[in-house]
């Protein structure tokens, strides 16, 4: 279930970067530098696979490796704080209504979800007899939807992506897709 979860990231990250304004701070997020929380109310898509695999993020972490030919993510918000020198903590936070890509791929060590459907479930076990597996499982659907989605991904590729209605605001402290960041002394 987790895989379906790793395809939030990668459709409102992808989107993030298309927006010049925050493109500095939010590709330190996604080289692992400063964590990310990606929040989603539906993400859907097809042709998913899933392995367990390394992350680069502060050298090698296990993480989960999802693939997906097609996705799409409604109502996502993601934030990123980082602690700049002189200025203190920046967050930045970015809404998406609507974004759909193709070609995504996402590396990512948590996720959650309320819900998740699956068509065309499969696994996969590498083995060389019945008793002696070899290597990693996959995971895998034709089609997949998760509700109330949460993850905090390392790192993700795309191909095409194609997003609307988009927010961003950048404020100074700390804060999440509920407060969009406070400022210091105020509350």
């Amino acid at each position: 279930m987790r895989f379906v979860v790793a395809l939030t990231p990668m459709l409102v990250g992808a989107s993030v970067l298309l927006a010049g304004s925050a493109a500095g701070m939010v590709s330190v997020a996604f080289a692992g530098q400063v964590p990310l929380t990606v929040h989603a109310e539906r993400v859907s898509g097809s042709n998913v696979t899933a392995v367990p695999g390394v992350s680069g993020r502060g050298g090698v972490l296990p993480a989960l490796v999802t693939r997906l030919e097609k996705g799409e993510v409604k109502d996502a918000c993601a934030t990123s704080t980082a602690q700049l020198p002189i200025v203190g903590p920046v967050t930045v936070t970015v809404r998406i209504r609507r974004a759909s890509a193709a070609g995504l791929s996402v590396e990512t060590d948590m996720a959650t979800a309320e819900s998740v459907t699956l068509t065309g479930a499969r696994l996969n076990t590498p083995q060389t007899s019945l008793q002696e597996p070899t290597g990693l499982f996959s995971v895998g659907a034709q089609k997949v939807d998760g509700r109330q989605v949460m993850t905090q991904p390392h790192a993700f590729t795309a191909g095409t992506i194609t997003a609307h209605g988009i927010d961003i605001a950048v404020s100074r402290g700390s804060g999440d897709c509920h407060t969009r960041g406070k400022e210091k002394g105020t509350s």
